[in-house]
């Protein structure tokens, strides 16, 4: 039986079905009993395998050969990205480029600043190494400290941690979560920034309006023995000058330059390499450090675990959770499952409204991120279902994966039960219900893309329509 026919005798109710399975799984899976994100995608691979096999007899060709591969397939770049992330983190900390970030960091607070200032550090920092969690376990954990010595709110103080670790990540070239979204709609990296700036702007505009009014009347004298024990462990250890910050701005200048984005990461790894010889680690030691993470000893604990992140086994669980979740997304997407169900919303919702296409993918990239606490699955679901979608209705690819962004990346965190919540959580003391009002980049997003997409501000038409127009297309 020929493909197309295989993918007509699916029906739209047998794809909810396949749908509803998988959120049943992964939803039940994480809040009822706890299992590990992993365990659950496979076990979500194993019933869309039993599903469409049993009760609608596709094909193990179709099912892997022509569902599976090609997700790897397209895949594979953002994949190498992932795996190349973890090298580059481990480099800039053994170079001093992540320490200095730090040192710098903490020398320029002030009480009546310190809310904005926590929101721009965070986001710097997060901007140049793409990790939310390791922005919040280092600015992070010491602006905590700082924030009780001022009689700064800690839930206030942690919102704006937040915010400013996902303004970066969600901006970020090197971050896991800008490259899947870019990957997912089968976009540039740059052009899926470029477009997530429409929305995320206003959004840290807002964040910063926020945090300076709130601050504006702080008080109370800084609490110096706990920076001056984290910066003397600091410059004990590493000669600090602001000629590291040469990897960061050299890959950040690369990026913009519309460099291949491997390109730009690895000439950051081999500005590095001679920064990390300086500061008196061995070739061998640089090479430990990039594969299995960094080892830095500066005397102080808490410091020293606050740089013990990076490698390339940091990520290669990221890049295994992504791996797991494209084996029935590949499935969904050759059973014409998401085609179903984006053609049922169509109809009965979105019709050839644009406005109405945006708020479907949000509401979608949203439900799938309540419902599985999952930053990649937030992004890989809605994004493989209305990505044809998309095409059909003259938009850019460039508005979904913004979207994606916008209402799956940072929403995550807001969720209590998430792995995200849960981490920032226990590394800033400070409950996800609490920071949740003062995380305003996370979810003044959602807000911007609908007013966007149905006053049709940044919305462009499809890149495309001339590779449509061509002729056996």
């Amino acid at each position: 039986m020929a493909k197309e026919e295989q993918q007509g005798d699916i029906s739209a109710a047998g794809a909810l079905t396949a749908l509803g399975g998988i959120l049943a799984i992964l939803a039940g899976g994480t809040l009822a009993f706890g299992i590990h994100i992993a365990v659950l995608l496979a076990l979500c691979g194993i019933f869309t395998t039993a599903f469409f096999r049993l009760q609608y007899g596709f094909g193990w060709r179709l099912l892997f050969v022509d569902g599976v591969l090609p997700m790897f397939s397209r895949a594979s770049g953002a994949l190498g990205i992932l795996l190349s992330v973890g090298p580059l983190i481990a480099a800039w900390t053994l170079s001093g480029t992540i320490p200095y970030l730090v040192s710098t960091g903490l020398d320029l607070l002030t009480p009546r600043i310190f809310l904005p200032a926590a929101f721009l550090l965070c986001s710097f920092a997060s901007l140049l190494t793409g990790t939310s969690w390791g922005t919040a376990a280092t600015f992070g954990v010491a602006l905590t400290a700082v924030a009780g010595g001022l009689g700064i709110p800690a839930a206030a103080a942690a919102g704006a941690i937040v915010g400013g670790a996902y303004f970066g990540d969600k901006l970020s070239p090197v971050s896991d979560t800008t490259v899947l979204a870019a990957a997912v709609a089968e976009v540039d990296v740059m052009d899926h920034i470029r477009s997530t700036l429409w929305t995320t702007i206003p959004g840290a505009v807002l964040s910063v309006a926020v945090y300076a009014a709130a601050g504006s009347g702080a008080g109370g004298a800084m609490d110096m023995a706990g920076i001056a024990a984290m910066t003397s462990a600091l410059s004990g250890r590493f000669f600090l000058s602001p000629v590291l910050l040469l990897p960061p701005l050299v890959l950040l200048v690369m990026a913009w330059k519309r460099f291949p984005t491997l390109a730009a990461l690895w000439t950051s790894v081999g500005l590095a390499l001679p920064l990390a010889l300086f500061q008196g680690y061995g070739p061998w030691e640089i090479l430990a450090a990039m594969a299995a993470g960094p080892r830095v000893v500066t005397g102080n604990p808490a410091v020293d675990d606050l740089l013990g992140r990076g490698g390339l086994l940091f990520l290669a669980g990221v890049a295994a959770v992504v791996c797991a979740a494209y084996v029935f997304a590949g499935q969904l997407e050759a059973t014409g499952t998401f085609r179903r169900v984006s053609g049922l919303l169509q109809r009965r919702f979105i019709g050839r409204s644009r406005g109405k296409f945006v708020l479907s993918v949000s509401l979608t990239g949203m439900t799938v991120a309540v419902a599985t606490g999952n930053s990649y699955l937030s992004e890989i679901l809605p994004g493989t279902m209305f990505r044809r979608l998309a095409d059909e209705m003259d938009i850019s690819r460039r508005v979904l994966s913004r979207t994606l962004e916008d209402s799956g990346t940072v929403v995550v965190p807001l969720v209590p039960w998430s792995a995200a919540a849960v981490y920032m959580s226990a590394v800033l003391g400070v409950s996800a219900g609490e920071y949740l009002p003062w995380a305003v980049i996370c979810y003044s997003g959602v807000p911007a893309a609908w007013l966007f997409a149905f006053s049709g501000i940044a919305l462009w038409p499809s890149d495309r329509r001339e590779e449509k127009q061509r002729p056996g297309r």
